[in-house]
């Protein structure tokens, strides 16, 4: 053979060896997909900052140079308050997409209904906030990261019954899904603690005077006032409480915590108390970077809602999906396999891992008093 014709074919070998073997290592290279579907329109204020807690642990795991080489790539999906919308969107990670696991949906009618198309394609799914106890046991795939709202009823209720020792108890809450329920349930919780609802009212979303409502309440003369919803009408009703002379003890749920609340509702959110999920002040070295992380991104970022507890759920469980595909690869069967067994999983909400129903388990419920114009933890 003459050396052009040597040449030639060592150049062909060549070329058929670049063909075969660069879609081999792009493959290698390619990123791990993890789909997060979150409130990013309706409900942003606590979507926004759950996305941040995603974006912060694949941030720190690519930092240090991804799963096995490859890096985390996350496909974000508008929940938009809407469980169509969410099934719709677990359907084009599962089957678009192609991802590996599932951050979300939130809420808990979201997850609930996108829940038996995720297990059906065999795809893990963890809500970082659905606290319905019907997402309780809803499928081999379906975990929760958050404790249940009859859970955190009942720590509320007991603590209050037990620091406060009241008598009864006058309601205004959010009339939609989520108040309405927590006015349900937590009424129930009160009278099984001896505390008496002696009045309720309620109020739309965007609502900004509630002192027609408030004024009926007071008339009741009620030990504590309980406002179940969100901040942005629970924080100004609180303060008209203040105003129309009512100097009762405010309860509410976790729909109020976020330094907005404290700031919205002025001198009237001191002694406020609510079930949480993170503490910001828990000391570990894993926290309080966290929490350095956070504030930062936050503070860097225009017009940014600052919400740590939303960002510290969805920063666990995207760190348990990673340390699932660590130990067993990169399919969901792995990371379920991993969910199931884990004892202890140091996060920043504390020492997780999970029950036979996949709820979160991290000890008891955490609640939280305002103080000094902060939430500081009481239990």
């Amino acid at each position: 053979m003459s050396a052009k014709k040597i040449w030639l074919f060592a150049l062909l070998a060549g070329c058929i060896s670049s063909l075969i073997l660069t879609p081999l290592s792009a493959q290698a290279a390619d990123p791990i997909k993890i789909g997060s579907v979150l409130r990013l329109s309706a409900g942003a204020e606590d979507g926004l900052p759950a996305k941040r807690g995603v974006e912060l642990a694949v941030a720190e795991i690519n930092k240090a140079g991804g799963i096995n080489d490859r890096q985390i790539e996350v496909i974000f999906e508008d929940e938009k308050d809407s469980p169509t919308n969410a099934v719709n969107a677990v359907q084009k990670l599962i089957n678009v997409d192609k991802v590996v696991a599932i951050i979300g949906p939130m809420t808990s009618g979201a997850t609930l209904a996108a829940a038996p198309t995720a297990n059906e394609a065999k795809m893990v799914m963890i809500s970082p906030t659905a606290t319905s106890p019907k997402v309780s046991g809803a499928g081999v795939f379906i975990y929760r990261g958050c404790s249940r709202i009859d859970k955190q009823a009942e720590a509320l209720t007991d603590y209050v019954a037990k620091n406060y020792k009241p008598k009864t108890v006058g309601v205004l809450y959010s009339n939609e899904p989520y108040g309405k329920g927590c006015n349900d349930l937590f009424s129930k919780f009160f009278e099984k603690a001896g505390i008496k609802v002696v009045a309720t009212e309620s109020f739309m979303r965007g609502a900004k005077d509630f002192k027609a409502q408030l004024t009926n309440i007071k008339a009741a003369k009620p030990d504590i006032l309980f406002i179940p919803g969100y901040y942005q009408e629970t924080a100004p009703a609180a303060s008209q409480a203040r105003q129309l002379g009512m100097k009762q003890r405010i309860i509410g749920v976790y729909g109020d915590i976020s330094p907005v609340y404290i700031e919205l509702a002025g001198k009237a959110a001191e002694g406020h108390l609510v079930a949480g999920e993170h503490d910001p002040d828990y000391n570990t070295p894993k926290n309080k970077k966290f929490v350095e992380s956070y504030q930062a991104l936050v503070k860097s970022i225009p017009n940014e809602p600052n919400n740590v507890m939303f960002a510290a759920l969805t920063y666990d469980m995207m760190n348990l999906v990673a340390e699932g595909i660590k130990k067993y690869g990169p399919t969901s069967e792995g990371i379920q396999k991993y969910l199931t067994e884990v004892q202890s999983h140091d996060g920043v909400t504390g020492q997780l891992c999970f029950n036979r129903e996949h709820d979160v388990m991290k000890g008891e419920v955490s609640l939280f008093e305002v103080k000094n114009g902060k939430y500081v933890k009481v239990k």
